[in-house]
């Protein structure tokens, strides 16, 4: 999987500003991932395919297409597995070693 954009590459790469990019986030047109609670990483093939989507208007400014069908629920827990993966990792090896401790006394 390619690596993720944050919010400045997303916005050089569209040419539009970070403001933008949140615009666009929040109007549903570009799917932001929340890590520590904040749209920090976006991902680049979305990005891309937006940007192939962008229709200019007559006086200059960029109009995204209508937004995508919204992913299904296989597409969400591969994200989520993605970007939790190492949190998810952690609570297992943690309760194991729990496990071993309290069967081993």
């Amino acid at each position: 999987m390619e690596k993720l954009w944050t919010i400045g590459e997303v916005a050089r790469h569209l040419g539009v500003t970070e403001a933008d990019v949140e615009s666009l986030v929040r109007s549903g047109k570009l799917t932001g991932y929340r890590l520590g609670g904040e749209f920090v990483r976006f991902r680049p093939e979305q990005v891309k395919l937006l940007k192939e989507q962008i229709q200019p208007r007559a006086d200059g400014a960029a109009e995204a297409a209508p937004a995508a069908e919204p992913a299904g629920w296989r597409e969400r827990l591969r994200d989520f597995l993605y970007f939790y993966d190492f949190y998810l990792l952690a609570f297992a090896l943690c309760a194991a070693l729990v496990i071993y401790l309290i069967w081993s006394t």
